[in-house]
Parts: structure tokens; C-alpha cells; sequence
């Protein structure tokens, strides 16, 4: 055969293949791109949210409060499907099209989390129908489910059955029946706590610093007045001020002094309390207070369930995972408190059964949950979709443990070469529910400072420095009404204010990842090397005003299991 039919003959094949492989590939190019557009949407939409919860956090002087917080999350999802939305709008995608392809978002909080999807609305057997209701019997509804605790379940021995409600960081909730006696009991695990002195007398340290009281904590707060003030442009403008207070936080409830009374701020309304005593809030003992209890609770848990172990664990009916030939979800770290009695190392450290035992239990909740609230959607949707829970990457789960999160979840949509199937995972750093490792700041009056900058104790002034919560740091929002005299209305503004108003540091806060001395170590592995040296140095100092300000603000946070007894104590007048 001649070259030139060859050459035919290799075109006729060749060619095809040619402009097959290239269609192919540019659509492959198309759906990567796609794809990429889509998660970056998901994300942008996630992050919108997750926004809008901390500004409605932080801007309410009822976020502890379950309802309140219930309010912010919801408000919060509506964020999200707007911004989706918004995002999506260029695809023809709408709000009530793509909640059909949005089988759940969680929120992960302190100790628990809600989980909003679609439930079937379904009657029980003795509830009366009405026809006035707003969701009717058997309808599909969108909403947050029970809130689900992180909490594992044990039965160590015949006389034993409790459950363990477990954290963010290392606060615990016992309940149940413990060698046959109930049990309710809570409070925060820490294995370097020392106390010295008499009873009445007693000082603490922790990891060898001594923890003492503190003074001159002021925040700046806005207090409105009232209508009858002075005349403004034919208005009678309202007499309200931001001013600096000497302030305490107990229960989740801010307290300030005026010299003369101490009162709180609820919506930018004042209420004297008549019965608090004034040198309780210019003196405060939140760290001392935080420490003692940990002490207590810790010492009560060693001397009561040092030999828990993992295997202990059971399901909801109370029976053991291998009793039921099933493989027990949690791994094996052997005794779940070991660390406090063993010396080996500390409970709070990231490696320590606690710690190990503690985030397992919080990824197979949340896990385990999940899958069914999205196996459960399948049922309930009106696309046809085969909505299935995603694998979750171990880096995943790591950010979704050490902080208030938000997961969003988007699949079903066609991207030309396959189905789109993306979630988004956002955190939430600067928020009232949680005091992190990294949530306290350091400032000597001028700038505020991340403990793990370089050189920090050498470059603040450490004998006027003091250590804040970061949430003290951002913006907060007030009210200012005033009244037409002419048209008898009311009118309003809103102002802005910074309860603490000092300024980042660049180095440490706003180039965090290249002025870092930790070497890669947790916060509080540094924390205790800076504490070696004791409080004569100024390492030493810094890791003391760090240690103060985490259990002040820990112990002035609001947990439902608080005693309102001991609040009301530590308040009161003489």
C-alpha cells in the first residue's frame, strides 16, 4: 500500500479520536471548573451565615439563653439560603429550589448541637387536630431538631449508670447513678491545680503559677437615656453614653459599677442591682473561683472514676457494645481519666485518654446523627436525589471539635460530567458560647496581642498588661431614639462601640502564621513552657495573665448546670 493511503487511512482514525478526546477533556476542564465555582459558592454562602450568628451573638444580651440562641441560628439559615441564593442566582437556582438540595446544616456548639433539615410533621396518637395550626399533620416541615449533647453512656458496674456530657474543651456533666448513689455533677478537668493554705485561707496555683484576684477590669458600655432630654434641631434627643465601667461576667451575665451602684445592661436599658455588692464587681475573683472548682471537681473524679475505662461504654438500652457482637465505635484508649493519677501527663494535654476519648465521642455523635437526618431526607425531598452522608476528612473533624462550627451541606445539582456533591465546614473563633485556648488576648492599654507572639513579654509593658476575651475586641451596636416634637414621633439610630478598644497588633494578630514562637506546639503546651521559669520572669508573668484571664472568662460564662445558689453568693452584699 502507497504512503498516501496510509496517511488517509491514519486520518480517518486518528481524527475522530482526536476531536472525540478533545470534547471530552473540555468538558471535563468545564465540570472541574464548575465544581470549583460551586464550593467556593457553598463556602462564601456558609460563611455569610456563620457571620450572621456571631454578629447576633454578640449584639444580644440574651445569647446564653437556649430561645435566644435558637432565634440566632435560625436567623442565621435564612443568611445562608439568601446568599446562596444570591450566589446561584446567575444559574437559574432560587432559594425554594435549592433548599430541596440542602439535606441538613449543623451547628456545632459548646457541648452539643442542632442538626436543621426536613422532618415529616407527624402527629402523635392523643394530640387533638387543629385547623388553625400552622404546620399540619403529616406535612414536610424545615426546622432545627432537638438539641443533641455530646454524651456518652456507661455502666462500669452493676450499681453504676451515668452518663458523661462532654465539651469543647475539658468541662464535664456526670448524671445518673454512681456505686448506687444519683450523680449530678459538673465542672472542668485540670490536672496541674495546687492549693495551699488553711481552709478560708486557701491560694491556688496552677501549672506553679499563683492565681490571685484581679481590679481595674473596665469595658466600655452604652446606656440610653431618656426621651425628656435636652432639645436638638426641634427634637428631643435621648440622653444616652458610652462610658467605662469596672465589670464582672457571672453566669453569662455582665455586671458594672458606677462607684455608687452596680447594675447590667439588657437592650441598652440599665437595672440597678440593689442587692450586689459593689466591691464584687471592682474585685474579681472569677480566675480564683475557676480554679478552686476545678481542683474540687477534678480530685472528686479521681477519687471516684480513676478506673473507667472505654470498654464501660454502652448503647442507648444499656447494653455493651460487644455484648451485642457489634464493634464499639469508640477506640480503646483503656482508663478515660488515667492521666490523673498516672503523671505521665497532663488530662487537659491534646494526646491524653481524656482528650482522645472526648473527640471520639463528639464525631460519632454528630456522625451518627447526621446520617440519619440525611438518609431521612430521601424520604421527604422532592428532587430525585440520593442524598448520602459525605466522608468527613480527619482535618475536618479536627476544626470541627475545637470550635463553634457551622456544616452546610449542597448535592444533586448537575455540573455536566457528574452530580455536584460539596459541604462546607465554617468556624466560628469570636464567639460567647466557647473560651478557646485562643480566644484570650493580652494588651498593656495600647495594642492587644495573641500569646504567641514573638518576644510578647519583652515587647508590652507586663506589669500593666491584662488578658482578654477576643469577643471584647469587636464591635457591638446600640440604639439611640429620639423624639419629633413637631411630628410626635419616635425616631432611632444605631451606634457603634468596642467594649475594649484598643487596637490589633499587626504582628501577632493580623500576621498571626509568621510571627509565631510556638513552634508548632498546642497554646497551652507554650503557655506551661512560658510558665517554667516562674512569675519572677516576665515569661513567667505573661503565662500568669493568661492563666488569669481563660479561668475568668471560663468561669463567668453561663452553663445551664450552674447553681444559681453559688452565683447569687458571689454577689450579694455582706
Amino acid at each position: 500500500m502507497k504512503i498516501q493511503g496510509l496517511a488517509i487511512i491514519a486520518i480517518i482514525i486518528i481524527l475522530p479520536m482526536s476531536i472525540i478526546l478533545n470534547s471530552y477533556s473540555t468538558n471535563q476542564i468545564k465540570t472541574l471548573d464548575l465544581q470549583i465555582q460551586y464550593d467556593s459558592k457553598l463556602k462564601n454562602a456558609t460563611y455569610d451565615a456563620i457571620k450572621a450568628f456571631q454578629l447576633n451573638m454578640s449584639n444580644s444580651s440574651t445569647s446564653d439563653l437556649a430561645d435566644s440562641k435558637m432565634r440566632d441560628i435560625k436567623a442565621s439559615i435564612n443568611t445562608f439560603y439568601n446568599s446562596l441564593s444570591n450566589h446561584f442566582n446567575m444559574y437559574g437556582y432560587g432559594k425554594d429550589v435549592l433548599q430541596n438540595y440542602v439535606p441538613a446544616i449543623v451547628y456545632t456548639l459548646y457541648d452539643g448541637y442542632y442538626i436543621y433539615s426536613s422532618y415529616n410533621n407527624t402527629l402523635d396518637k392523643d394530640d387533638t387536630f387543629d385547623e388553625n395550626a400552622t404546620y399540619k399533620d403529616g406535612e414536610n416541615i424545615y426546622g432545627l431538631k432537638p438539641y443533641i449533647y455530646y454524651s456518652c453512656r456507661y455502666k462500669p458496674n452493676l450499681n453504676s449508670d451515668f452518663t458523661i456530657i462532654y465539651s469543647l474543651d475539658s468541662y464535664i456533666t456526670i448524671q445518673g447513678t454512681l456505686n448506687g448513689e444519683p450523680i449530678n455533677k459538673s465542672g472542668y478537668l485540670l490536672s496541674n491545680v495546687t492549693r495551699e493554705g488553711s481552709p478560708g485561707n486557701y491560694t491556688y496555683k496552677y501549672n506553679n503559677i499563683p492565681i490571685t484576684a484581679e481590679s481595674d477590669l473596665s469595658q466600655n458600655v452604652y446606656v440610653e437615656g431618656d426621651l425628656s432630654g435636652n432639645i436638638v434641631n426641634g427634637n428631643n434627643q435621648q440622653v444616652g453614653s458610652i462610658k467605662s465601667y469596672p465589670c464582672r461576667k457571672i453566669n453569662g451575665v455582665k455586671y458594672y459599677s458606677d462607684g455608687t451602684n452596680v447594675f447590667s445592661i439588657i437592650n441598652d436599658k440599665r437595672y440597678n442591682q440593689s442587692d450586689v455588692n459593689i466591691e464584687n464587681i471592682t474585685t474579681n475573683t472569677n480566675a480564683i473561683k475557676y480554679y478552686e472548682d476545678a481542683y474540687e471537681f477534678t480530685n472528686f473524679v479521681k477519687n471516684n472514676l480513676n478506673n473507667l475505662k472505654v470498654t464501660d461504654a454502652v448503647d442507648s438500652n444499656g447494653k455493651k457494645y460487644t455484648d451485642l457482637g457489634n464493634d464499639n465505635p469508640y477506640y480503646d484508649y483503656g482508663n478515660i481519666f488515667g492521666e490523673l493519677t498516672s503523671g505521665d501527663k497532663s488530662i487537659e494535654d491534646e494526646n491524653s485518654n481524656f482528650n482522645g476519648h472526648r473527640l471520639d465521642v463528639i464525631k460519632n455523635s454528630i456522625e451518627s446523627n447526621l446520617m440519619v437526618a440525611i438518609a431521612n431526607y430521601n424520604k421527604v425531598s422532592t428532587s430525585e436525589v440520593n442524598f448520602q452522608m459525605p466522608k468527613l476528612e480527619d482535618t475536618e473533624w479536627e476544626q470541627i471539635t475545637q470550635n463553634v462550627s457551622m456544616i452546610t451541606f449542597l448535592q444533586g445539582l448537575n455540573i455536566g460530567g457528574k452530580i455536584y456533591n460539596g459541604h462546607s465546614i465554617i468556624s466560628n473563633n469570636v464567639n460567647e458560647d466557647f473560651v478557646s485556648e485562643d480566644s484570650i488576648y493580652i494588651s498593656d492599654g495600647s495594642e492587644y496581642h495573641r500569646i504567641t507572639e514573638n518576644n510578647l513579654s519583652n515587647i508590652i509593658d507586663i506589669n500593666n498588661a491584662k488578658g482578654y476575651f477576643n469577643v471584647d475586641f469587636e464591635r457591638r451596636t446600640g440604639t439611640v431614639s429620639y423624639r419629633s416634637q413637631n411630628e410626635d414621633k419616635t425616631y432611632s439610630k444605631t451606634i457603634y462601640y468596642y467594649p475594649k478598644g484598643e487596637l490589633a497588633s499587626y504582628n501577632s494578630i493580623i500576621d498571626a502564621n509568621s510571627n509565631s514562637s510556638s513552634g508548632g506546639k498546642s497554646i497551652s503546651e507554650y503557655v506551661k513552657e512560658l510558665a517554667n521559669g516562674g512569675v519572677t520572669t516576665n515569661d513567667g508573668k505573661l503565662a500568669q495573665l493568661y492563666y488569669t484571664a481563660l479561668g475568668r472568662e471560663r468561669y463567668g460564662m453561663y452553663r445551664v448546670t450552674n447553681k444559681l445558689e453559688e452565683v447569687q453568693e458571689i454577689l450579694m452584699k455582706e
